[in-house]
């Protein structure tokens, strides 16, 4: 019986194809796959200019594989001659307006290059002031969009540009919050100085042995009173409520005529340091509006408040209405009883004198008239800052 040997046995080639196509699959999916990963985790360029310190800001922002913390050790950024860490950030500092072209480069496992515009914006300005008897205005260096820290109705989008701020009794302090219309953002620290104060006088010049004659009220017009001033040019000036002046208009353009000045005595003859300011204002104001048309002379220019009371409040609203000063007296003449000075003295030179139109006021002025020129005293015209 023959012998054989051991049988040899052979591997096909074609048996061995399939497991190397499957490891050189393997090995390109890998190399594929950590491209992907590699440039998933590639850090992104970022900038932003901040509009409130006008400083443009460049960081990196890490990718999303597993890879991106190798990644952004890996890796450094240069930008305005400067090279930082991936981790940290660029900061440069821009002028209003400026316009700054940078070119960053990554260096790292996955390079680049990027050129960066970024444009500061304009910040607004405050470039104009001007006062006004009740308001601050404020005149910015361009549009505005936004405007915060301001009383209502301050600014409006319809004056873009045009800022109001109110005038208080006393001056106020804003912190405003100024937005542009080129997105900048400016803080405007402002004071709105306190409302201005008409001056307050008690006596006019002693020139000449002068003296004013002032008559408060209106309710009880004299006829004999117009026959005193015709027939001895006596100068006389009548602090006129309006209410009171629209029942007799036609006596009033008859006292102008005979040389009467017509002042401002308010419109009702309220106390007005009871009222607000506002209301305060619209009683000094009446009178000033009416009067020209009701007897065709200026506007008044003097004041004097109701029972004489003063204070800050009704001068500054005097003041908002137009007035320029608040007129007082230094002595009374009380009907029936003669001359009450405001030192218990006699009459002197300089003093205003006040009287009421009441029944009688004609006849009164006229024994007031002998008193003074047994004093050797004139009257004068009261004119602006009683003199």
């Amino acid at each position: 019986m023959p012998r054989h040997g051991p049988r040899l046995r052979v591997r096909s080639p074609g048996l061995l194809r399939p497991g190397l196509g499957i490891l050189a699959l393997a090995i390109v999916l890998g190399a594929i796959g950590a491209r992907v990963l590699l440039r998933a985790a590639a850090p992104s360029l970022r900038w932003h200019v901040n509009t409130a310190t006008d400083t443009l800001r460049i960081w990196l922002r890490p990718g999303a594989s597993p890879l991106a913390g190798y990644v952004m050790r890996e890796t450094t950024f240069a930008a305005f001659g400067e090279t930082e860490p991936a981790t940290a950030a660029l900061t440069l500092d821009l002028r209003p307006g400026e316009i700054a072209s940078t070119l960053v480069t990554v260096a790292g496992p996955d390079p680049q290059k990027r050129r960066i515009l970024a444009v500061a914006p304009v910040l607004p300005k405050i470039v104009g002031e001007e006062e006004t008897a009740s308001s601050l205005l404020l005149r910015s260096s361009e549009p505005l969009i936004a405007v915060r820290g301001l009383p209502a109705g301050s600014w409006r989008p319809a004056e873009p540009g045009l800022v109001t701020l109110p005038r208080g009794v006393a001056a106020q302090s804003y912190r405003i919050v100024a937005v542009g219309a080129w997105g900048g953002r400016s803080v405007w620290r402002v004071i709105a100085p306190a409302l201005p104060e008409v001056p307050v006088v008690w006596f006019g010049s002693s020139r000449d042995g002068r003296v004013y004659l002032t008559i408060d009220d209106g309710w009880y017009p004299s006829t004999y009173l117009l026959q005193l001033m015709r027939r001895r040019h006596v100068p006389v000036t009548a602090f006129l409520i309006a209410r009171a002046a629209e029942e007799n208009l036609g006596y009033w353009r008859d006292f102008v005529a005979a040389g009467g000045v017509i002042e401002d005595h308010t419109v009702d003859h309220a106390d007005l340091a009871q009222l607000s300011f506002a209301d305060a204002e619209a009683e000094w104001r009446g009178p000033i509006a009416d009067y020209p048309a009701w007897f065709g002379v200026p506007a008044p220019a003097l004041g004097r408040p109701p029972y004489g009371r003063v204070s800050a409040a009704v001068r500054a609203a005097a003041a908002a209405a137009g007035l320029k000063e608040l007129v007082m007296w230094s002595a009374e003449w009380l009907p029936g009883k003669g001359i009450e000075t405001w030192n218990g003295g006699p009459l002197q030179a300089g003093d205003i004198i006040l009287l009421h139109w009441v029944p009688g006021v004609g006849h009164e002025l006229a024994r007031l008239l002998k008193t003074l020129g047994k004093d050797g005293l004139h009257p004068a015209p009261l004119t602006l800052s009683a003199g």
